[in-house]
Order: C-alpha cells, then sequence, then structure tokens
C-alpha cells in the first residue's frame, strides 16, 4: 500500500490524484531507463506547468520566498496565540494612552451608558399594550439595579465591562446566578468572568463530548455543551486555587466574541493587528522623548585649551552641594580668552519628520482598531464641517455591528431571562406568557447615538424629512440614543410647567428662534425657501429684511447685520463660506 503524502495546506490528495500521480511517475521512470535526460526534462517540465496553473499570490519568488505562513485551523491559531494577545494588548491599554483611548471609543460609542430597552407589547387588536409595556419595563429597571452577583455594579456598567473585555481580551464571559436573598426582586443575577478562567486542566468532558480550551461542544454540530473554569484566584465556592475547574452547562453562561472562521470556540481581540505597530510606535515616541529630555539639558558647549582654568576662572560653588556651577545672565559681555569658544546647542529633537511620521502610525492604529484618527488623537486643526460629518457618518456605518452583536448576544437574551423570572416569581402578570413567551418579548433595543454637529442645520432636514414622510420622528430620536416616548413626556412636562407659570408654550418656541445663534446660522434654512412657500418657512427661521432703495447689501441681509464689521458679520455666519 503506497504511503499517502500531503499537500502544502495539510488537506491529504484524493483518490483520482493520486492514481494519476502515480502514473504519472511510472511513465517518468519508464522513459529514464532508456533516456535520463529526457526523464528529468519531463519531471522539471510538469513541475514549471504546476507554478503557471497558480495564483500569482501563490508563486514562490525570490523576494517572497520565505513568505509560507502557518495555514492551520482557527482554534489552533487562537489556542497558541491567546494568551499572549491578551497579555500584550493589557499592557498597551495600561502604558499607551492611544491604545486605551480606542478601547474607550469602541465601548462609549457602542454600548455607551447602556442599550435602551422599550417594550413593544401588543394586544389583540394590533396596539400596543400600555398596562403590559410599563409592567415589563418597570421590572426591567428593577433588575437591572441588582443584576450583580458582587452587588456593586448596575447592569448598565457591566454591559460596559463585557465590551471592554470583549475589546481587550477578544471575549466576554458572563455566569447566570441564582441569588435568594430576602428583598431581592428575582432571584437572578450576572457574574463577571475572565477569558482566562477557561481551561481544560483536570476536566472531563461527558460522553461523546469535545473539550477544547476549556469550552465542552459536540463534535457533530459544533453546539457548544459546557464551559469549564478554574479560577487562579481562587475566586468562586466551588474553585480552589486553580486546581480544580468547575463545569458550568452552556444554559447558565453568556459567551460572546465576533466570530472570524467557521468552527470557531473562542475569540481573539479585535486590536490583534494593531499590537505590533501600537508597541513599536511606543517605543520610538519613548527614545524620542528621551532624546529631546537629554538634549535640553545642553545650553553651551566650551571649547578650551585649559578647561580646568575657565571653569575656575568663572564657576560658583553650590553652597548645598559644593560642586560648580555656572549660569548666563542677561547682557552678559563676555570676552573669552585665546583659543576659547562657545557656541550654544542647537536642539533639534523631536525633528521635523516626528509629527508626520508619527500621525502616519496613528493612522495605522486607528484604522486597526475600527476606529478614525481624529477621535483616537482628538486633532480636529484641520477638519472642516463637511469632512467631519463625513468621518462621523463613516465611524456610525463601522460601530452599528459592534452594537448590533451586543444586542442580540447579550442585552437581549438578559431582558428575555428578567421577563421570565419575573413571571416565575410572581413579579409579573402575564396572560398566555408560557404559550407563547416570544409575544412578550417583544421590543426595540437602542444603542448610543451622535449628538449633532449642527442643530441647525440638521435639525431643518430632519424636519423636511419627516414632513416628506422618508423619515419618522422615532428614527431622529433613536439616532441620538434617546427613546421618543420619553421625549414626548418630557415635552409634555415641560409644556406644563410653561403653563403654570403664565407662559405660552409656542410663543416660547418662536422666542428661541429669534436669538442671534438662529439667525447667524439659518442661511441654508433661508435662502432655500422659494417664493410662496410658506410652508417652509413655517419651520425656518425668518428670512431677513429687504434693504430700501438706495441701501447698499443683498436682499437676504439684515439691515441690523448690514450695520456691523466685516469680521462680526462673518462670526454670525460661520458657514457661509462652506
Amino acid at each position: 500500500m503506497s504511503r499517502e503524502t500531503e499537500t502544502r495546506d495539510g488537506k491529504k490528495p484524493g483518490r483520482f490524484a493520486r492514481g494519476l500521480r502515480a502514473f504519472e511517475s511510472a511513465i517518468d521512470r519508464a522513459i529514464g531507463v532508456v533516456s535520463p535526460r529526457r526523464e528529468v526534462q519531463r519531471r522539471y517540465d510538469r513541475t514549471m506547468a504546476l507554478k503557471a496553473r497558480q495564483y500569482a499570490a501563490a508563486k514562490v519568488s525570490r523576494t517572497g520566498g520565505d513568505w509560507l505562513p502557518v495555514n492551520q485551523d482557527v482554534n489552533s491559531i487562537i489556542r497558541s496565540s491567546s494568551e499572549i494577545i491578551r497579555g500584550r494588548s493589557r499592557q498597551l491599554v495600561r502604558d499607551f494612552p492611544y491604545f486605551n483611548r480606542a478601547i474607550n471609543n469602541l465601548v462609549n460609542y457602542s454600548v455607551g451608558i447602556g442599550i435602551v430597552f422599550q417594550s413593544r407589547v401588543q394586544d389583540e387588536d394590533g396596539k400596543y399594550d400600555k398596562k403590559a409595556i410599563r409592567a415589563i419595563e418597570d421590572a426591567v429597571k428593577w433588575a437591572f439595579e441588582e443584576m450583580h452577583a458582587a452587588g456593586k455594579l448596575h447592569y448598565c456598567e457591566l454591559e460596559r465591562l463585557a465590551k471592554r473585555q470583549d475589546v481587550e481580551s477578544g471575549e466576554l464571559l458572563f455566569v447566570k446566578k441564582a441569588i435568594k436573598e430576602t428583598g431581592r426582586y428575582i432571584p437572578y443575577a450576572l457574574q463577571e468572568y475572565e477569558a482566562d478562567w477557561l481551561t481544560t486542566a483536570y476536566a472531563k468532558p461527558a460522553d461523546g463530548n469535545e473539550l477544547d480550551q476549556g469550552i465542552e461542544f459536540d463534535p457533530n454540530t459544533g453546539r457548544v455543551k459546557a464551559y469549564h473554569f478554574a479560577v487562579p484566584s481562587g475566586y468562586g465556592a466551588s474553585i480552589t486555587a486553580g486546581t480544580k475547574t468547575q463545569r458550568v452547562p452552556a444554559e447558565y453562561v453568556i459567551h460572546n466574541f465576533q466570530t472570524l472562521r467557521p468552527g470557531q470556540l473562542r475569540g481573539i481581540s479585535p486590536f490583534t493587528t494593531a499590537i505590533l505597530i501600537a508597541h513599536d510606535l511606543g517605543d520610538y515616541m519613548d527614545a524620542e522623548i528621551d532624546g529631546a529630555k537629554l538634549a535640553a539639558k545642553y545650553l553651551a558647549i566650551v571649547e578650551t585649551p585649559d578647561a580646568l582654568g575657565f571653569q575656575n576662572a568663572r564657576g560658583q560653588l553650590d553652597p548645598n552641594t559644593g560642586k560648580k556651577i555656572e549660569e548666563l545672565e542677561n547682557a552678559i559681555i563676555e570676552y573669552l580668552r585665546p583659543g576659547e569658544k562657545i557656541s550654544f546647542a542647537q536642539h533639534n529633537r523631536p525633528g521635523d519628520k516626528f509629527s508626520p511620521f508619527v500621525k502616519f502610525c496613528l493612522r495605522m492604529v486607528a484604522v486597526a482598531t475600527d476606529t478614525t484618527y481624529e477621535l483616537l488623537t482628538s486633532d480636529y486643526d484641520t477638519i472642516s464641517y463637511s469632512n467631519l460629518r463625513g468621518i462621523r457618518n463613516d465611524f456610525a456605518v463601522m460601530m452599528k455591528p459592534h452594537s448590533m452583536r451586543h444586542i442580540r448576544h447579550v442585552t437581549k437574551p438578559v431582558v428575555e431571562d428578567v421577563i421570565t423570572q419575573a413571571v416565575l416569581a410572581g413579579k409579573l402578570d402575564l396572560p398566555g406568557f408560557w404559550k407563547n413567551p416570544r409575544h412578550y418579548f417583544r421590543g426595540t433595543y437602542t444603542p448610543p447615538g451622535m449628538e449633532s454637529i449642527d442643530p441647525l442645520r440638521e435639525g431643518a432636514a430632519w424636519i423636511e424629512q419627516i414632513k416628506a414622510g422618508i423619515r419618522s420622528p422615532q428614527e431622529v430620536v433613536a439616532g441620538r440614543g434617546r427613546d421618543y416616548e420619553e421625549v414626548l413626556d418630557e415635552l409634555a412636562e415641560a409644556k406644563r410647567m410653561a403653563e403654570e407659570r403664565g407662559l405660552v408654550w409656542m410663543d416660547t418656541m418662536a422666542a428661541l428662534q429669534q436669538n442671534p445663534a438662529a439667525l447667524g446660522a439659518s442661511v441654508s434654512a433661508g435662502a432655500d425657501a422659494s417664493e410662496g412657500g410658506g410652508e417652509k418657512k413655517k419651520y425656518a427661521v425668518p428670512k431677513s429684511k429687504k434693504p430700501k432703495d438706495g441701501e447698499d447689501g443683498e436682499g437676504e441681509e439684515d439691515d441690523e447685520d448690514r450695520r456691523l464689521p466685516e469680521d462680526m458679520r462673518a462670526a454670525l455666519d460661520p458657514w457661509s463660506e462652506l
């Protein structure tokens, strides 16, 4: 029986390929009996033909001959690399400010201060069941207050911690706990675990399952069956100093990471591609700063054939240390002896190339960490309004997958568990819950939004889109991370407070439109209003008065603005040059 060879990617060739290869080799050997030169030439031609059939990226050339990366399955790569990557990522978060800033950006813009849940239960008529909605939202808010098993953190803080672990370590872990204490709303809590606590040591999987990196799974389907934890510090009742493991069924564990390849069991930090460049940049910046500090210590250099005589003639003794000190005062004329020369040190550290090079490296870090250079560095020196709009829109698109993955795998399962536990504990009375629990799970989850960089312009655009029927008020409010019902409640409360004080609500709103800031930034809102467009004027800032006959100025310029100096008029309209 012939020995099976393996291809470069580690896979064994098929039966037909093996037979064809054996047939070709037999013919070559037969020809070699008569003409060894022809045998060698045939084998060489076959090798060259094989290379010609490859992709250009797969060819082995002189310059790329040493580029033969290991092509293993994803779990083998993560198994051998994850521990080192976690350690390096955490060290950069501690010591490299830009790395910490990148993680804060992803946490703040994907989770923010917490995902907002809003129940959307409907009655038989398809209308919102306000009674059930209010009861469910109150139950969720109450449970969130006591969600932490240790009793220290609010659930929204646990969400931020989970997202930070997801970015820094590559995966997040929560274990569901049943805490039966007097005074608790429901016996449901979450205990946060670190990815390092998953282990295969001293662990034994159930019959038919396999164990890899602390995760027990079904090899036929890949479904996770259980998790094996060993906490190094002994944290946990049934874990003793990392020498024993605790098997937790998968239904009691919340484990999430960014899946990059099929069959992936563990996560890897999304900042992996930024670790090397961030470390090198940190070393370069430290070296440049040390060089600048060292260069700044030298004020002047004296060239003299008699160094001791020069110092004795000018130096003074420090009364505390007794060492010679030399200093320069203002307006001194120094007469030197023949052969002596004083030259002042030229400080060229950091050089002119320092800032552009650091900026280039930080752009690479920003790309690798799913953020933007401006958010990573807070450098907005050369950014215009249009550029800033484009940057924020691109960043919002990048944040959507992060937010939605967190909602689907963390927030939504927790909310559904809370509703179920509240029904079991008798805290919620939801008719027909056990027949169709999904009916009561219906709801919306709003991630954090972004405040407008130009509320007047964008607000006018949103109003026009709402009027045209292409955008809803709920969508506009959700884009800011708010709940539309809460906004309406706040407006109703503001109207009530105004009426109690003898104010008319709409008159107050009209007065706000007449303030100088609104008048100065109303160019785009008023200039687009055509003649007879009275409906548009209802939402735009009032147009400026036309000048009288014989007066200078454009027709859209206000009389008072015309009497102001040019620089003050430009200040009232900061967007006129865009």
